[in-house]
């Protein structure tokens, strides 16, 4: 059964494939951001994880984590629920997001 631009099944797999890796990124930007942060070559940008990181590093990368987690998991069912392209277009932009600050990351690192 073919619904949305793409079929059901190829749907799915590419969210769950997208999921994956996006949950992946963040979890390397957070240690790459502990990483700079530890090093004083930068500092925090977003006010609240900014007060997570002042709690400790561990429950920054918890908070990190869950909001990461949460909010891919629920997209995620959205997406395989109904199909929806925006969807799917939001999880490729997120994805493309934390590529490019994982890269940066690691250019601003060994540059």
């Amino acid at each position: 059964m073919k619904r949305g631009f793409i079929p059901v099944t190829c749907h799915c797999a590419l969210l769950a494939v997208l999921y994956v890796l996006t949950f992946v990124l963040s979890n390397l930007d957070g240690y790459l951001t502990l990483l700079c942060l530890e090093t004083g070559l930068c500092k925090e940008q977003n006010p609240f994880m900014r007060w997570a990181l002042n709690v400790s590093p561990l429950f920054f990368l918890v908070v990190k984590n869950l909001a990461v987690g949460v909010f891919g998991a629920v997209l995620f069912g959205i997406g395989v629920r109904y199909q929806k392209r925006l969807v799917l277009l939001s999880f490729i932009f997120l994805f493309f997001c934390y590529l490019w600050v994982v890269v940066f990351h690691f250019y601003f690192w060994w540059a």
